[in-house]
C-alpha cells in the first residue's frame, strides 16, 4: 500500500496548536448551535439563568467518557489482536490502537461516535431536565469544540478519493491507498 497522508497531533506542535486553538474558538459557533437546539427542544425561556458551576465538574468525566467510547469502537471494529491505550498529551487526551488498520468507515465511525453518542446522552438529559439549559449548552458546546482533532481527521479521510485503509498511530493517522486487484 501506498502512503497517502501522514497526520501527526500528538508531537507537531503547529498541529496541535492549531487544534487547541480551533477548539477555543469553536465553542461560541457550537454554543448557538446547541443554543438552538435548546430553544426547540425546551422553548424559548431555554437561555434564561445561569451556569451552575458545579456542573461544570461533569467535563472531566465527559472527557474519560470521550476516549472510553473511542477505545469500545477501536476494540470492535479492529481484529483479535487490537490492543487500545489512553493518554494524555500537549493539551489532548487520546485513545488509540497504534498500527491497527481500518477501513474508512470503521475509522470515520471510531472517530465520530464520542461526538454523535455524547451529544445524544446530553441531548435526551436536557430533554428530561436532568440538566438546566446553560449547563446543556455549555457541556455540549465545550465538549463538540473539544471533538476538533476528530473533525480534522475524519475532513482528511473524506478528502481521499478511491478506496484506502487507515492505520492509527501512536501519534495519529496515516492514511494508505489501496492495492488494485483487478
Amino acid at each position: 500500500m501506498k502512503i497517502l497522508k501522514t497526520i501527526d497531533v500528538l508531537n507537531n506542535k503547529k498541529t496541535a496548536l492549531i487544534i487547541n486553538i480551533a477548539s477555543v474558538l469553536l465553542i461560541l459557533p457550537f454554543g448557538a448551535v446547541f443554543g438552538g437546539l435548546a430553544i426547540l427542544l425546551w422553548g424559548s425561556g431555554s437561555q434564561d439563568g445561569s451556569i451552575p458551576l458545579g456542573d461544570l465538574i461533569y467535563l472531566f468525566p465527559l472527557i474519560l467518557i470521550h476516549e472510553l467510547i473511542h477505545g469500545f469502537f477501536f476494540k470492535i471494529l479492529g481484529n483479535a489482536e487490537t490492543k487500545v491505550r489512553f493518554g494524555f498529551q500537549n493539551g489532548m487526551a487520546y485513545a488509540g490502537s497504534p498500527g491497527s488498520l481500518y477501513s474508512r468507515g470503521r475509522m470515520l465511525i471510531i472517530l465520530l461516535a464520542p461526538f454523535v453518542l455524547i451529544s445524544l446522552a446530553l441531548s435526551l438529559l436536557y430533554s428530561l431536565h436532568w440538566l438546566k439549559p446553560l449547563s446543556y449548552i455549555a457541556l455540549s458546546s465545550i465538549h463538540a469544540a473539544g471533538c476538533i482533532g476528530d473533525f480534522y481527521m475524519t475532513a482528511v479521510i473524506l478528502r481521499q478519493k478511491g478506496a484506502i485503509a487507515v492505520e492509527d498511530t501512536a501519534v495519529g493517522i496515516t492514511i494508505y491507498q489501496k492495492e488494485n486487484t483487478k
